[in-house]
């Protein structure tokens, strides 16, 4: 660190004597490559006498954080707050001071970290140091309420925690109910070790009852035993309604007939035996539910408040295509859902068709005047445009350009390195008021940063500016790639909208990679299928160019096979054709359009439907190729 502190003093007098490099940004390129490539090769000198030279480089921020990373142990307070005070909105800053104070924690300097951290930080293992330094410094109930606050938790916790917990557990604080409170919830989250571990540490007299939680995570079913062997108290009617939820969800015909014996053992609340009952009925929502579950499911629907279950009940109503289970069910929606969109084009809908048609279409008109998929639909039953309307944002000024964040994410994008440069762009639109909030998502759209236009628009909710949420991003590569098949290209950009709101290097969770996020085996697949003979390796999913080939073509596939038809097509590109085609009989021809994406099962699934028919719709728009939200041909068909 002596040596860095040398070469600070070096690069003043530099500075001073005016002998730092002036040179062109390429340069500083190349140099910056150099550092890198020197640092992660340990070769420290080529660093210490390069870095100097790149304080005018947009990414030197970066070398500083990676400086101050490497001798976090002798950093002081003074240079860490200098430090996140000059670069309030770099990512890696947002760490730092966490990180700090689990090294001042590590130095066991307790003063020095609650002076630097007067509040508690977030992240869980610089919370525990938080209210370890707490402890140390005499502030023993603030500790110890901080302790129990972090302890109460499902979810395994850092090692780093454990120096408080075993102080806490050591003053005698941490009662054998606290324990008991924290198995409950750890068997809420189905965490195993968890419960076995936390059983250890009660003592003799409660090693019956853990020893009975810990047999519960194992087997729900031993849930009977439970409520048998244990008098009933707030705690153990909890265990029971959580292990009994788990058990519905495995076996509902079983969880069923034992709930009786429950409520009776363990004398349940109203309120928890409504939570149980609803924990079966959602395993009762199926086609396949027998005439005698339907109708026990039914009578409990009606008791419940729980909305979403309720909501899951017209959706089933209206996939079976029965109006007046649908005005039943609509009925019983309560007042906090009754609004959604939805509901307010279905009770439309049945207005209408109940011949009250001046009543229904007001409600259709109102709206028409709200922002998505809905209230296009609810245009078109009434057969009028559906008045489009795009929010001007404010003009970026002239100096957007040279702000330091947003060359940081201009170098960052140099350097391929998107996400990044996401990361960069969200902390900067994060920290700016509405109107510049604006400016810098247009700024974004007019430099034909798509990806970073979307993200200002959700990051700022700017959900009326539909020129920065839809820019027309490789449009040129969309012509090309659909001019000779059956989908449009405004579809399959509404479908790549939808997939990655335009990052080019987005991945899912399970492989899904690029604009159109293909799975690895589906684009082996497709360019077999297709004879795209360059597509050779998963890594080339992340150029826009071949993700959008193997992406389109995919697309054509499903569209083709099931009848070119945009709902279908979409929610088989988001779960696979064999769903789509079990959903279709189940309907079985009996219901419209809008019914047939209302009832599918999957929220995910039918919220990507509504948004990819919304997005093309836009697409449309700005291609000035305008059209209904839905094809005369998508409308008229029964699913």
């Amino acid at each position: 660190m002596d040596k860095w502190r040398l070469w600070g003093v070096g690069f003043c007098l530099m500075a001073a004597s005016g002998a730092v490099l002036a040179d062109s940004l390429d340069a500083q390129r190349q140099r910056y490559m150099q550092v890198k490539q020197a640092w992660d090769s340990k070769q420290m000198d080529t660093v210490y006498n390069l870095m100097p030279t790149l304080r005018d480089y947009p990414l030197y921020p970066y070398l500083q954080y990676r400086q101050l990373g490497q001798d976090l142990g002798q950093a002081t307070t003074l240079e860490i707050k200098a430090f996140i005070n000059q670069y309030p909105t770099l990512p890696p800053a947002r760490s730092l001071p966490s990180r700090y104070v689990n090294e001042l924690a590590r130095r066991q300097d307790w003063v020095g970290l609650l002076v630097f951290s007067p509040q508690a930080p977030k992240p869980v293992a610089a919370r525990c140091n938080y209210y370890y330094a707490q402890y140390a410094t005499g502030q023993r109930q603030t500790a110890w309420q901080g302790a129990k606050e972090i302890w109460l938790s499902g979810k395994s916790l850092p090692s780093s925690c454990d120096k408080l917990f075993d102080a806490w557990r050591s003053s005698g604080d941490q009662t054998p109910q606290v324990v008991l409170e924290r198995m409950r919830l750890a068997l809420k989250e189905g965490n195993g070790g968890l419960v076995t571990f936390l059983a250890k540490q009660l003592p003799a007299e409660y090693q019956t009852l853990g020893d009975a939680l810990n047999k519960l995570q194992t087997d729900p079913r031993g849930v009977e035993a439970f409520a048998r062997n244990t008098s009933p108290t707030d705690f153990t009617r909890d265990v029971t309604e959580t292990a009994f939820v788990r058990l519905a969800r495995q076996d509902p015909d079983s969880a069923r007939d034992m709930l009786p014996t429950l409520v009776r053992l363990q004398k349940i609340t109203g309120a928890q035996h409504q939570v149980m009952q609803d924990a079966i009925v959602w395993r009762l929502m199926g086609n396949d539910a027998s005439a005698a579950d339907a109708r026990w499911r039914d009578g409990i629907v009606q008791n419940s408040n729980n909305g979403a279950l309720v909501e899951r009940r017209v959706r089933l109503a209206l996939g079976n295509g029965d109006k007046q289970e649908i005005r039943f069910w609509l009925s019983r929606l309560p007042q906090d859902v009754r609004g959604k969109d939805e509901w307010r084009y279905w009770s439309a809908a049945m207005l209408i068709d109940g011949g009250k048609r001046a009543e229904g279409e007001n409600i259709l008109r109102d709206l028409t005047r709200e922002r998505g998929f809905y209230p296009m639909v609810a245009a078109q039953k009434l057969g009028i445009p559906y008045p489009l309307r795009v929010e001007k944002a404010a003009r970026p000024q002239a100096s957007v350009g040279s702000e330091p964040a947003i060359a940081r994410v201009r170098e960052l994008m140099y350097w391929n390195m998107d996400n990044q440069a996401r990361a960069e762009w969200g902390a900067l639109v994060s920290s700016k008021p509405r109107q510049e909030q604006e400016a810098l998502a247009r700024y974004a759209f007019e430099q034909q940063w798509a990806d970073l236009s979307v993200q200002a628009t959700i990051v700022a909710k700017l959900w009326d500016h539909l020129e920065e949420r839809f820019p027309l991003a490789w449009q040129q590569d969309f012509r090309q790639a659909t001019e000779d098949k059956g989908i449009t290209q405004s579809y399959a950009m509404a479908i790549a909208r939808q997939e990655s709101a335009w990052n080019p290097k987005a991945r899912s969770p399970v492989g899904a990679s690029g604009l159109m996020q293909v799975m690895p085996k589906t684009a082996q697949h497709t360019a077999q299928m297709y004879n795209l003979t360059h597509y050779v390796n998963s890594s080339q999913l992340l150029n826009p160019q071949t993700n959008i080939e193997i992406g389109t073509s995919y697309l054509e596939y499903v569209y083709q096979n099931l009848g070119r038809n945009r709902i279908l097509s979409s929610a088989a590109y988001n779960a696979g054709p064999s769903r789509v085609n079990t959903w279709l009989g189940n309907t079985n021809g009996r219901v419209d359009a809008i019914a047939f994406i209302e009832s599918i099962p999957f929220s995910e699934t039918r919220s990507y439907v509504k948004n990819v028919l919304a997005y093309d719709a836009y697409y449309r728009y700005f291609m000035k190729r305008p059209a209904k939200v839905l094809t005369d041909a998508e409308w008229a068909r029964r699913y």
